[in-house]
């Protein structure tokens, strides 16, 4: 039997990126430039002007691509994201998954406060140190014995989108996933938590990891968007 490995590490990486905030400048001017807008020199200026009054469309100018390594329970999430996101996932069907699953670290909140609410949910870090290892403890057992019994099932010869059937969300799951400036923005307000954010969000804590690093990577590129994007209280345009 193959081992089973625990991680709580999330990973994006970057593939490629296609644009920036000169080219949805210039996306905007087409309206009253024509043909002569082309990408020049970014006006920030105009870039929150469209941010503030909700023109969206200059925004779907450019491409950003990563490849995603994370539980399939983040993965539940990110895929409810359908607007101009595309992806290609690794395949239960196709191949046999590896033996790689999730453990919360130890400073993942975990513990319900008081008065906890389903559509503001929020935790607490637990300081109970036996409770940590209990909940490990408890993860790793399931783990452990749900792959066990996938692998039994793989090896009677039953479809492997079937034998897969026993497995948890925590195993991961690679995905290559594609998105526009405004896409990504859209899901990075729903996706991360800012208690200055105009519509303050909770989300997911896992989810929430892949999207700071998503964040990341888009800020490099589209950095005055990125800029507007804050000011206006991370509500894509």
């Amino acid at each position: 039997m193959a081992e089973v490995k625990f991680t709580s590490e999330i990973s994006v990486e970057e593939i490629q990126h296609i644009g920036d905030d000169s080219v949805i400048v210039a996306a905007a001017r087409v309206s009253t430039k024509g043909w002569s807008a082309v990408p020049s020199d970014e006006s920030y200026g105009l870039i929150k002007y469209l941010m503030t009054h909700r023109h969206g469309t200059p925004f779907e100018h450019g491409s950003l691509t990563v490849r995603v390594h994370a539980p399939i329970k983040v993965w539940r999430e990110w895929h409810r994201h359908r607007i101009e996101w595309s992806f290609n996932e690794q395949s239960g069907r196709y191949s046999q998954l590896e033996p790689l699953f999730y453990l919360p670290s130890r400073d993942r909140p975990m513990m319900k406060v008081d008065e906890w609410k389903p559509g503001r949910p929020k935790f607490l870090v637990c300081k109970d140190d036996l409770i940590y290892r209990v909940l490990c403890d408890n993860l790793k057992r399931s783990y452990s014995l749900a792959y066990e019994e996938y692998q039994k099932n793989l090896e009677l010869g039953i479809d492997p989108g079937l034998a897969r059937d026993c497995l948890p969300v925590g195993i991961y799951s690679a995905c290559y996933c594609t998105a526009n400036p405004r896409s990504i923005m859209a899901f990075l307000s729903l996706r991360t938590h800012e208690s200055e954010a105009k519509f303050p969000s909770y989300p997911l804590w896992e989810i929430e990891i892949a999207a700071r690093k998503l964040e990341t990577v888009f800020t490099q590129h589209w950095p005055l968007t990125y800029k507007a994007f804050n000011e206006c209280g991370r509500v894509a345009p």
